[in-house]
């Protein structure tokens, strides 16, 4: 789980340094800027979603649910 606006942290360069050195970590973004633009360009880098706070909680858990789900099988 990642955010876009951090403290100290960029979002968008915390996600392109695990795309690039951790490419198997699956990354979803938790944020609270509804940005359909961000969103797109985020989704194309890889993130596999990108949820506008405040998050459900069912939401959250389905999404990380179905992530985990789905890579159960694969080694990070």
């Amino acid at each position: 789980l990642c955010d876009i606006r951090m403290p100290k942290v960029n979002g968008i360069e915390c996600i392109d340094f695990l795309k690039k050195e951790a490419p198997g970590i699956p990354v979803v973004v938790v944020t609270g800027y509804p940005d359909t633009e961000m969103a797109t360009s985020l989704l194309k880098k890889g993130v596999k979603d990108y949820l506008v706070k405040p998050v459900e909680k069912d939401k959250l858990l389905q999404t990380v649910g179905q992530i985990v789900s789905a890579g159960k099988d694969t080694e990070f």
